[in-house]
């Protein structure tokens, strides 16, 4: 081989080697080019899911935020509207009762009813009456006095260190205002509202107003602001600026003044013109993705293939980490299921696409009586255990389209399509079977609201509140676990607010009026006692039947004072009697089953006698089995001391409940009450005349009286004279009547009729 051949091959090849050289070369660039364009890509979209999730986390929060507004703006406006419907309560006796009123059945801590001179009058929960003071410089009082509703967060008048929430309306009265209704509260209530506790507890978030001031600041230690978000040059401030005026979620990256790449959201609010502003470090969710993106880098200097691989892992652990956040966010922590936010979502979403005329929909909210005795019991981690079998049953028993979330603590809510009543009853019982078959020594028994949507429009919190409202009607009942919200309900609400806001006045001036209804000795017909029954005589209602206040006296616990006072007005007439010279008949009073929560319900009863001086065999006390049955060993030990001083003691209702014959071998009474249920049995059967005549031998044999109720005719009165009954009771002989009345009806000339 020539010399020139041989430099032509070599040639050859170099130039071989060199275009592999380069086509290799060009093949790297373009993978390296490649995957740098790959990487700025998902670098760009990892910041914009990143931005995406914190933004919906602090959508929660001001959802939050909003329901809490709304909660607390549509307390105070109930009792302003209160007010207005009855301005006599801007007096200043009227006033501060119906502040004391208006603290005990609100999450208020303080309110506050300012005049129109920005006086204002502060009652607080726990220290009372707050020395008063001028507010007319305050913002709150200039924008309600105008006829606005006012909201802020700001220093406490006389505790300058505890920040608080104060709400304020006006109170308008033929369309002027006439003074200002305030409340307030811990601004804990909020701060716990917008916290995010997803992203490693490193997200911060703020309150602030659109002047970019923060108007509640986060106090974690990742907090670097301490005023407002124009305090360090991170950002242009144009473009600050742009975000606060924005309308709808808006979001930018910067640095902080420690060089750490973080993402601010800000979601408007809806009041005042205020917006969660939502901080978090990019690391924060940031760790593996940014692992897998160095060695992509690698990957694609490598081979092409790993680059797609590295590709596809990248996405999935995106995908997963998303699932991840929103689960954090969305879902309850103790039981799986939704939370209260994502039930309203999910609830708005059912709403908008299955809520037609064709299509009925109703909200259930569900607990269990006395869950917390559980955890008392046992333990929280049983009581979340529990939690969670409910959870699963209710899973098990919706149809399609349904949702369910634990609302708080053991508060449950669904939402369900139903055909019928008969559907919503039938799904009730299977979730309750479900429940009582759970093992463990104390029953579980399930309360449930209904509210049925006739109004998609109303929002999910008030179809919560309604459901909550018609459950609250069953709660201790036996005999029914569910119950239907209808208008009554809200009426029915109203009206008792309206006698607890006049209730305290009313016995302060002796609107409480007592009326007697005479008892009858069966075998000489003459008066032989009385009943003690309350009236309210109210100045412009008239007279009000005791139907109407009594049950909810005796479910809020003004009951106690109420028979204080009817215990008082009953050794009050006893006394008359004596100081006229006429011979007193004992007078039966009530004794409320709450009394015996008390240990001092004896001395209290001795020292009325002592102070009226009157014979203690002369005021008799009633109380029911109910009272007997909530606190067994309380009520026997209080009734053997009064015997053993001198009281008669009687059992009224006897027979109305399932353990009276039970009761009455454990509790030694004096006289027995019987229901008017024996006597309409007995003068409609033989059976029922059987059961009177028995029931009247054995008071006979334990030495006790028996009182006949509701007596109505004269086949009743036979048929008491047959049976051997001692006293009747009832319109048949005389009707309630005031104490003048009630004098005449048995007294003559100082004497007994008879």
């Amino acid at each position: 081989m020539s010399t020139s051949n041989v430099v032509v091959k070599l040639e050859k090849s170099r130039k071989q080697r060199m275009y592999i050289f380069f086509a290799f070369t060009s093949i790297v660039l373009a993978l390296v080019l490649l995957g740098v364009l790959l990487i700025q890509l998902l670098l760009k979209n990892e910041r914009y899911e990143i931005e995406n999730h914190i933004t919906q986390v602090a959508k929660q929060s001001a959802i939050a935020v909003n329901v809490l507004i709304n909660g607390d703006f549509q307390t105070l406006n109930l009792y302003a509207q209160l007010i207005e419907q009855n301005p006599s309560l801007l007096t200043d006796n009227y006033a501060k009762q119906n502040l004391k009123y208006t603290i005990k059945n609100t999450r208020f801590y303080s309110v506050g009813l300012v005049d129109l001179d920005g006086n204002v009058t502060i009652y607080d929960s726990q220290k009372g009456f707050i020395p008063p003071i001028n507010v007319k410089e305050y913002k709150y009082f200039q924008e309600s006095i105008k006829g606005n509703r006012y909201m802020g967060f700001l220093g406490s008048y006389y505790d300058n260190d505890k920040l608080i929430v104060l709400y304020s309306v006006p109170v308008i009265i033929n369309g002027q205002v006439k003074a200002i209704l305030t409340g307030a509260h811990s601004a804990q209530d909020y701060t716990n509202a917008i916290d995010i506790t997803a992203f490693n507890d490193e997200a911060v978030v703020h309150i602030v107003d659109g002047e970019g001031n923060l108007v509640l600041r986060d106090d974690s230690p990742y907090t670097l602001l301490q005023k407002s978000i124009f305090e360090y040059n991170d950002v242009p401030v144009g473009k600050k600026k742009k975000a606060l005026k924005a309308t709808q979620p808006v979001s930018y990256w910067f640095k902080d003044v420690n060089g750490v790449n973080k993402v601010a959201a800000f979601i408007p609010i809806g009041y005042n013109n205020w917006k969660i502003l939502a901080i978090l470090p990019f690391s924060s969710i940031s760790h593996n993705t940014n692992s897998i993106l160095r060695y992509t880098v690698v990957f694609f200097l490598i081979i092409n293939l790993i680059v797609i691989i590295g590709a596809r892992y990248i996405f999935a652990l995106r995908q997963k980490s998303t699932n991840m956040i929103m689960d954090i966010a969305l879902k309850d922590d103790v039981t799986g299921s939704l939370n209260k936010t994502s039930f309203y979502l999910e609830g708005e979403k059912i709403l908008l696409q299955h809520c037609t005329d064709e299509i009925k929909l109703a909200v259930l909210v569900m607990d269990i009586d006395g869950f917390k005795i559980i955890n008392e019991v046992y333990n929280t981690r049983t009581g979340d255990d529990i939690l969670r079998k409910i959870s699963n049953i209710l899973s098990k028993n919706l149809i399609e389209n349904s949702i369910y979330a634990r609302l708080n603590d053991d508060v449950f809510a669904i939402m369900c399509e139903y055909q019928d009543d008969d559907e919503l009853i039938l799904l009730i019982k299977n979730i309750c079977d479900e429940i009582n078959s759970i093992e463990l020594n104390i029953k579980m028994v399930p309360s449930f609201g209904i509210y049925k949507l006739v109004n998609k429009d109303v929002p999910i919190n008030k179809m919560i509140d309604n459901a909550s409202l018609a459950k609250r009607t069953i709660k201790g009942l036996v005999d029914n676990n569910y119950a239907f919200y209808n208008e009554e309900l809200s009426l029915s609400i109203l009206a008792d607010k309206e006698i607890e806001a006049e209730m305290k006045s009313a016995l302060e001036n002796g609107q409480f009026v007592i009326y007697l209804q005479p008892k009858i000795d069966i075998k000489t017909m003459s008066p032989c006692g009385s009943e003690a029954l309350i009236r309210w005589q109210h100045p412009t209602k008239g007279l009000i039947s005791p139907n109407n206040f009594i049950p909810l006296f005796e479910r809020n616990g003004f009951i106690v004072d109420v028979d204080k006072y009817m215990w008082e007005q009953a050794c009050k007439v006893i006394r008359s009697w004596l100081d006229n010279g006429l011979t007193p008949l004992p007078v039966s009073v009530n004794i409320s089953r709450i009394h015996f929560k008390y240990e001092n319900l004896v001395d209290e009863i001795e020292n009325l006698v002592n102070k009226y001086n009157i014979p203690k065999s002369c005021l008799e006390l009633e109380l029911t089995e109910s009272a007997f049955l909530n606190n067994e060993g309380a009520v026997n030990s209080t009734i053997l001391r009064l015997q053993e001083l001198g009281y008669v003691i009687a059992m009224d209702d006897f027979g109305m409940g399932y353990s009276s014959l039970n009761m009455l071998r454990k509790l030694p009474v004096n006289v027995l009450k019987l229901d008017r249920g024996f006597i309409n049995e007995a003068t409609c059967t033989q059976r029922g005349f059987i059961v009177l005549n028995h029931v009247v031998q054995m008071a006979r044999d334990l030495n006790a009286k028996v009182v006949c109720e509701g007596i109505e005719s004269s086949q009743q009165v036979s048929i008491l004279q047959s049976a051997g009954c001692d006293i009747a009771q009832g319109f048949y002989y005389a009707k309630p009547m005031p104490v003048d009345e009630y004098n005449n009806f048995v007294y003559n000339n100082g004497k007994v009729m008879g």
